[in-house]
């Protein structure tokens, strides 16, 4: 039997908080996978966070999300590729339409990349790139930060993401 001191019950006890605090304050994000007719193995992306605008000098904070539609197109070596095949990234409530882009999964590195284009709400021409790390937590769950950065006519928008993907 194992006794623990009044010390390493409070550390446990602080920690175990910290981490119920963390789970609920970061928002976070799932990966689902559908299965079509054919061969095809689609994947849903979705996350949310918040966006960063400069604008006069002040750094403004939105909250954002994407949702993109990917699917994987080759694999060589310890790098997967995909193409996206879709989507939408809103930022304070204005929706832009993702219509192609590629990317990335380097597994040795944990990382992935990822660039698309598409449209805004007026039709003028946006870019979506995103960069991530994925962290294996337990069983089939994974779980990543994502830093992301919408171009558009409108300004640029810096985003902070958190994601947990099942697999």
């Amino acid at each position: 039997m194992v006794t623990l001191s009044r010390k390493s019950k409070i550390a446990i006890v602080t920690i175990s908080a910290l981490a119920l605090m963390l789970l609920i304050a970061v928002p976070f994000a799932s990966a689902q996978t559908t299965s079509t007719s054919n061969t095809s193995n689609t994947k849903t992306l979705k996350a949310q966070g918040l966006a960063y605008q400069t604008v006069n000098g002040q750094t403004v904070k939105y909250q954002a999300n994407f949702t993109l539609t990917l699917q994987p197109t080759s694999t060589c070596g310890p790098v997967k590729k995909f193409e996206v095949v879709g989507g939408n990234v809103t930022v304070n409530g204005v929706s832009y339409s993702i219509t192609s882009g590629n990317g990335a999964v380097r597994t040795g590195r944990h990382i992935f990349l990822l660039q698309a284009q598409g449209t805004s709400p007026d039709g003028k021409a946006v870019t979506f790139k995103l960069e991530g790390k994925y962290f294996y937590m337990w069983g089939h769950l994974y779980v990543a930060r994502i830093a992301a950065k919408l171009q558009t006519d409108n300004g640029n928008y810096t985003m902070l993401m958190r994601s947990a993907i099942r697999v």
